[in-house]
């Protein structure tokens, strides 16, 4: 067991605010001996957490040891706790994804059009929306459409990472790439599961990636271009990628003539 000072430590908390507590009766220790010092459990952590969290997201010390004790809370008190959380989440997970997207673009070095290099990425989340299947330019717009509108019913559009999933023509079929199936796909900050868009895992690992321009004109031209020159490479080192091509729109590069925007193509590297 922990002494008061030690637990204290442990959960980054003020040893008057854990006796605070305890003469509220909000979190009380695992013993008090004879001598009347506290004693805690190192269990006794993700509960105190918990109330701490609460704390943060405004509840008095009377709403806290009411959420605790009963079980008769009412539905909108728990939907309004859960809508903050999510809204806490949803703002760091923004705050992660700017200083993310920061280091890549100081620590990464600049690549040219249609050079292909590899690239590691850690596990990430999008939101996928649902299958088309074909690229034709309606379709897209279709698709396009429904997909952020949809979007902001959440949270409205941010600058996240967005694009396409395209599932490349295995060996043997009868398809071209503009009659594959394909999704939108934007970098997720919060878990969304419904009829419209599902939250997908990117795998980490080691991607074989190249950058190509992006010109409303030329787009499919210059993916057909970018694409061959991966499958070329993918053969003449006998590389196994996975048939799922990310397609990721990376903005402008104001060091680039005109501020041109940057598509990057990715397949994940078999290991």
């Amino acid at each position: 067991m922990l002494k008061i000072s030690e637990f204290a430590k442990l959960a980054h908390i003020t040893r008057r605010s854990l006796i605070l507590y305890d003469k509220n009766e909000l979190f009380k220790p695992a013993m008090v001996n004879k001598e009347g010092y506290r004693f805690y459990e190192y269990e006794q952590v993700n509960e105190l957490a918990t109330i701490l969290t609460l704390k943060k997201l405004g509840l008095s010390i009377a709403e806290i040891k009411n959420i605790k004790q009963q079980s008769d809370i009412s539905n909108d008190l728990l939907l309004k706790l859960k809508s903050q959380v999510n809204d806490q989440i949803s703002d760091l997970l923004k705050v992660n994804t700017f200083i993310d997207r920061k280091l890549l673009k100081t620590s990464a070095p600049k690549k040219d059009f249609y050079q292909p290099f590899e690239v590691i990425h850690q596990e990430s989340f999008f939101w996928r929306s649902n299958i088309s299947d074909n690229c034709s330019s309606r379709q897209i717009a279709k698709i396009f459409s429904e997909f952020h509108s949809h979007l902001e019913q959440f949270m409205g559009i941010n600058g996240n990472y967005s694009g396409f999933i395209i599932d490349l023509p295995k060996a043997g079929e009868d398809k071209t790439l503009e009659n594959t199936n394909f999704n939108l796909i934007k970098e997720a900050t919060i878990p969304i599961n419904d009829n419209f868009i599902t939250t997908i895992t990117r795998p980490a690992g080691n991607y074989l990636a190249i950058d190509i321009p992006s010109h409303s004109g030329d787009s499919c031209h210059n993916l057909k271009k970018g694409l061959s020159i991966l499958e070329q490479l993918i053969e003449d080192r006998n590389l196994a990628v996975e048939k799922k091509l990310w397609h990721l729109n990376l903005g402008k590069n104001s060091s680039l003539p005109d501020a041109q925007n940057i598509i990057r193509l990715e397949m994940l590297i078999r290991d």
